[in-house]
Parts: structure tokens; sequence; C-alpha cells
């Protein structure tokens, strides 16, 4: 319904004539052709406002929709930014921002099915998503002080209020405004589960990209992120006090199915049987397919080798072994989210050469991939392996449940077949060790680390924003 807001001092009307094309004055206030979408507005004075569809009757505007304010001569009342992640400098693609006309509801603790169009709880006024430099505008934007604005991605999500002037464009330019919450103080986070691996320290990035230390535990905290180690530290690696071995998550889809998303760090080479077998692998299977969201690299390939889904085995071969690929790799440009990535890296990091990542090592456990089931980010050509020397899948994503249409799906696996951290440690004093620069390839998780928030589309299509009643 297309929404249009008056004063009145009396109104009367008689009868409204819905294929009128002029205008016409009558005793106090004007009846106008809102256009091709069959909107009218009523001028009458200052008794109220009011809301005129074509499939519908008068009747009043609802709480800040009373405050959107028509702006002459092609003006607008908006409100533009930058969203970034926790860390406020890492700017963020394809996150919801928008001004909800009601309290937004809360959100569904652990594993869901998001559906992208019904993430923006609260009647959303006015919508937009942020592009490849983490850029918004909102358009339409409702008039006055303490202004509710609500920026999500899955489920992060920060509420925060604001002042807007009337038809022109108010910039945020407090980053602190702008980014996603560091902790549950500051707004909603997902639940995340990490395995910490002794050859990849994935688990440095969390603390880089700006949670806070306090939030991070073990299993049965109320931290939002709980670390496990594999095997009792044999082929794991340090971490908060109190972690639990991993079989307690990955043998368990109800244990798992607490976490919005899960992070298995390289444990050196495969270990199963010994930290994961195929009980483990029904479980990760189940998770995946309720809506579960993993990140793996090198050897944690086997959840999709050894999968009991023979549609996730069939995405593609995986030799493994973790023999030696081209570095750097070469992203693929030729989609959208894949140029988003490449006009991403090459915005926030000036040192990068544009649509190529180098990271700590990169391997070729992967033989091409059938694209039917699955999404290619990144290849390089093979040096070593079973794998071959030819161009073989570096950065891979696969939705599930394995080559549904999109609209069945609810999880996503993504796999980076390369080591992105040997450099910081990990031990009892985390994240005290996590001093590296953020390289490339940590720069590339970031990146994939949030879009694994996000609901579950086709990659290849330009990210729509949530609908507008």
């Amino acid at each position: 319904m297309r929404r249009f807001f008056v004063l009145t001092s009396s109104l009367v009307l008689a009868s409204v004539s819905f294929g009128c094309s002029a205008s016409k004055e009558d005793d106090g206030f004007t009846l106008e052709d809102g256009g091709t979408d069959g909107g009218f507005s009523l001028d009458g004075g200052e008794d109220g406002n009011f809301d005129i569809s074509a499939d519908g009757p008068v009747g009043p505007c609802e709480g800040l929709r009373c405050q959107v304010k028509a702006c002459g001569g092609g003006a607008d009342t908006t409100v533009s930014g930058t969203v970034y992640a926790p860390n406020g400098t890492l700017p963020l693609y394809n996150v919801i921002v928008y001004v909800p006309n009601l309290t937004p509801l809360p959100l569904t603790k652990g594993v869901t099915c998001d559906k992208c169009g019904a993430l923006a709880s609260g009647d959303p006024i006015t919508t937009a998503l942020t592009d490849s430099k983490g850029n918004f505008t909102l358009k339409g934007v409702p008039v006055g002080a303490n202004i509710p604005l609500v920026i999500q991605l899955g489920k992060w999500r920060r509420q925060v209020k604001i002042n807007v002037n009337e038809c022109v464009d108010n910039k945020i330019t407090d980053k602190n405004l702008t980014r996603l919450p560091k902790n549950q103080k500051e707004g909603d986070m997902p639940k995340i589960a990490v395995t910490v691996g002794g050859c990849d320290r994935l688990s440095c990035m969390l603390p880089k990209v700006g949670i806070d230390a306090s939030e991070f535990g073990a299993d049965g905290s109320a931290a939002a992120v709980h670390f496990y180690n594999p095997s009792g530290g044999v082929f794991g690696g340090g971490g908060p006090a109190g972690m639990k071995d991993a079989r307690v998550l990955w043998d368990n889809p109800a244990k798992l199915k607490e976490y919005d998303i899960a992070v298995f760090s390289c444990e050196c080479f495969e270990n199963s049987p010994g930290s994961k077998d195929a009980k483990s692998f029904a479980a990760v299977d189940q998770y995946l397919k309720a809506g579960g969201r993993i990140f793996t690299t090198d050897f944690q390939y086997l959840w999709y080798k050894s999968s009991p889904d023979p549609a996730m085995k069939a995405v593609m071969p995986i030799p493994g072994g973790a023999p030696t690929g081209t570095n750097p790799v070469t992203l693929d440009t030729s989609f959208t989210k894949g140029k988003a990535l490449a006009d991403w890296l090459a915005y926030v990091d000036k040192t990068t050469t544009y649509g190529k990542v180098s990271c700590d090592y990169v391997f070729n456990n992967f033989s091409p991939a059938d694209k039917t089931k699955s999404q290619v980010w990144a290849s390089s050509l093979g040096v070593d392996g079973g794998a071959g020397t030819g161009n073989n899948p570096r950065f891979v994503t696969i939705n599930t449940p394995v080559g549904k249409p999109v609209e069945e799906q609810c999880g996503k696996a993504v796999h980076l077949d390369a080591h992105i951290n040997s450099s910081d440690t990990i031990d009892a004093s985390f994240p005290a060790g996590c001093k590296s620069a953020i390289k490339q390839g940590e720069e590339a998780f970031a990146f994939f680390f949030f879009d694994l928030a996000s609901c579950i589309q086709k990659d290849g299509e330009p990210p729509k924003p949530p609908p507008v009643k």
C-alpha cells in the first residue's frame, strides 16, 4: 500500500472517483491523482493524517508513519551511513538497515530456517542494504527525535536511536552507532561454537573482528562464543579454560542446534576416527539441513567427503591429503556476490591486487565442483596431489539441503581450502596472543564469516532489501 500523510481541520468525504486525473479544490481540501499505483492524498487542515490505497478505505496513519514528511522540489528525508563489524573498522556488505514502526520481535535462539524478506520484524517503514563499501541510504525516514534504527545481519542486531531532520540527508558519522554489537549488552549476537585446531588459528579472528573477550567461554557459560577442543588437545589448540571435547558438540545434533554458526579449525590431519567418526558426520549433516552454518578450512573438508548425504558427497571429488595449491587464489567476479567480495577486499585493503587473495598456505584438496550444487568463489592451479594440476576450487560455499531450490534451503557450509593464520598464539591467555594484523586470508574469512549469518539467497543475483508494507 502506498502511504500519504496529510493534515486536516475538518474532513467530509462524500465520494471519491478513483478514475480522476485532475486536481480539484473544494471546501478546504485537495484531491489529487497519486499516480499509477492508485494512491491519493487529501489535504484538509490540521485534524489528522490519512492513508489511502487503491484497494482499501481511508484510515489514520499509525505510529512513526505519521512523521514521514512530504518534501518539495525532489528532496527527501534520508539517513545514510556505513555499517561496520563490531571492531568499527571493517565495513560490512549486505546488512539490513531499517526504521521499524513497532518494537522488533525477540530473535529465536538456536538454529532457524531464516528466509530473506522475513528477518526484519517490527513493521519496517523504510529499508536498505549495505553495498560492498558498507554504505547505505534510507529514504522516506520519519522526522523527529529518537527515531529507532535497526542494523541487522542474520542474528546480529543492533538497535539505536537517532535524531532526524526534515527533507535533508542525515548522515551518521559516529561508527559506534552503526557497528554490530561487541557484546550482548549492546545488542543481539548469534550463538557461535568454535572447535580449536593446531594448524589454523581461526579463533583469533573473533577478537580481531571486534567481539569482546567477555563473550568467549565454554559450553554452559552465558558467553556468545563457546570453544571446544578436539581429542583433548592432541590435535586441537589452546583457548578459554573449561573447554569440553569437540565430540560433545560434533556427536550431538541437539547440542549443535543450540548454535547459529559453527567454526571448525584445521586439526593438522583428518583425525578420523579419533576426533570425529560416522556419528559425528551424521549429526553435522542434520545440523546443516536444519539451517546450521559451518565454516571450515583445510582438513575439515572431511565433513563433506564423509557426509552420509549422497548429494553432499556428489558436490565435488575430494582426494584430500593437503597437497599444495597455487597462491594467491583468483576470485570469480562473474556473479554478484563474487564481485562484491572482490570490490570489498579492494576497498578494505589497498595493498591487494584486485581479484587476488594470498593466504598463509593454499591447498589442493578439491577437484572441480558441480556448480549446480555449490558456488565456487575462488580457484587456483594445483601443484601436486590427487586433485591434479588443473584450476581447482579454493573458496566454496554449499547451501543445504544440497541441490534443492534456494527457497527450500536453510543451511550453508563455507570452506576455505587454505590456512589463514599460522602466526598467532592461542593458549590459556586467549585472546591475548592474537596480536598480528589482519592479513588477506583473514579478510576473506571476515567477509564469509558475516555473510554466513545472512539469509540463504541466490549468490548470482543482487540481494534485495526486506519489503515495506
